[in-house]
């Protein structure tokens, strides 16, 4: 998988006054990132999370979101391929849910890339609930 740079900003412009994002923006603050919705905001758990939606991230405040209410986590994009470290299972991630990829055979039946697979943690796995296997 291919990792994107973000860019970095200046701090200069970094708001600490209640500001309402727009929906899908992706705001990094002190206490980490965060994905807008309508008015709720996800918590990014993990950098692998990040690198998989490609973000374009911009910088904040915990002091101009904190009026925003935290309701969860975000898990990876659809179509992430991740591998969980602690059982080697590889997973296609669709529908925010993870499919078990049982064979080989599927990456050539789906045109997936074995340089795409994401190696992560089970805590990031579980972030999506096991869908149907992928064969």
């Amino acid at each position: 998988m291919r990792l994107f740079r973000r860019k970095k900003r200046s701090n200069a412009s970094v708001p600490t006054i209640p500001t309402n994002y727009p929906y899908g923006l992706c705001v990094k603050t002190e206490s980490g990132h965060f994905l807008m919705r309508e008015k709720i905001r996800l918590r990014v758990p993990t950098i692998r999370v990040l690198d998989s939606w490609h973000f374009n991230v911009v910088n904040s405040s915990d002091s101009a979101i904190k009026h925003i209410p935290l309701a969860g986590k975000v898990g990876f994009r659809d179509g992430t391929l991740i591998k969980n470290i602690a059982d080697s299972r590889i997973y296609l991630v669709t529908q925010s849910k993870r499919r078990h990829v049982t064979s080989p055979d599927v990456f050539d039946k789906y045109g997936l890339r074995w340089d795409d697979v994401v190696t992560v943690s089970e805590d990031e796995a579980n972030l999506h609930i096991e869908g149907e296997v992928l064969n």
